[in-house]
């Protein structure tokens, strides 16, 4: 994935969650772009608000969600309400007459509905929010833009190292005890220190990505070695094989 920072490129977002964490709380944004209605009472919206807002069908707003419910999970950007929860909310605020019967409500905060812009491919309204965040107040600089960028291309090496492990690796080591074992060989290569020490000096816990405390070119190093263990691996070879190979070729890295 390349990215020309002299040119107007708002699908950085749509490819990387850690630019779409950093501009989530941006959500004043979108009622530059056009007028946000949100339920009365709250700052909240149903999916069908949403989609008006975005001007696309209802279903591409539930597919959207569906599809990254764990990223608005996280943040707890979105709510199903059901049942007694659901029946004191009727209770307080306007609804339109369709949701006052409906068995079950899904509200988005406007953060949430911040997130659906960045993630919305098919719509002309969430291409000019994009455009908004990313050139007209240039919240992100062209520094921040790459830094994403150089994450997200971290991110699909990691991916790709998992899937050759999961597809190829033959050693007796489970799936994850195999990815721990071949990224602290990357990181021994590297570093001299595997990734608990790592995080000891970056004074970070293990719930914490790693790789986001590493500099742009230490982060191109690791992709280029685990790109090299995931030939490795596509070629038949076992943890000692991969570890000769690697340190043999060290200075390459």
């Amino acid at each position: 994935m390349e990215l020309d920072l002299n040119e107007r490129n708002e699908l950085i977002l749509t490819e990387s969650k850690t630019m779409r964490d950093d501009l989530v709380f941006k959500d004043n944004v979108m009622d530059k772009i056009k007028l946000v209605t949100v339920i009365p009472e709250t700052t909240e919206v149903t999916i069908e608000m949403a989609a008006n807002y975005y001007e696309v069908p209802h279903e591409t707003i539930k597919t959207l969600i569906k599809r990254n419910r764990s990223e608005f999970n996280d943040y707890g950007e979105i709510r199903i309400l059901k049942g007694t929860s659901l029946s004191d909310f009727k209770g307080r605020v306007q609804l339109e007459p369709e949701l006052k019967t409906a068995p079950s409500l899904t509200l988005i905060s406007r953060r949430g509905l911040l997130r659906i812009g960045m993630l919305l491919t098919e719509s002309e309204i969430a291409k000019s929010v994009r455009h908004y965040l990313l050139n007209v107040e240039e919240i992100s600089s062209k520094e921040q833009i790459q830094w994403a960028v150089n994450r997200e291309i971290a991110r699909q090496e990691r991916r790709q190292l998992t899937d050759a492990i999961r597809d190829f690796y033959t050693g007796s080591m489970s799936t994850g005890i195999a990815y721990s074992v071949l990224t602290d060989m990357v990181y021994k290569l590297l570093f001299d220190i595997n990734a608990k020490g790592l995080r000891e000096i970056y004074g970070i816990d293990k719930n914490e990505p790693l790789r986001d405390y590493l500099s742009t070119e230490d982060l191109r190093r690791v992709v280029k070695v685990e790109k090299t263990v995931s030939a490795l691996l596509l070629l038949g070879k076992g943890k000692r094989e991969i570890d000769e190979e690697l340190n043999e070729n060290k200075d390459k890295f």
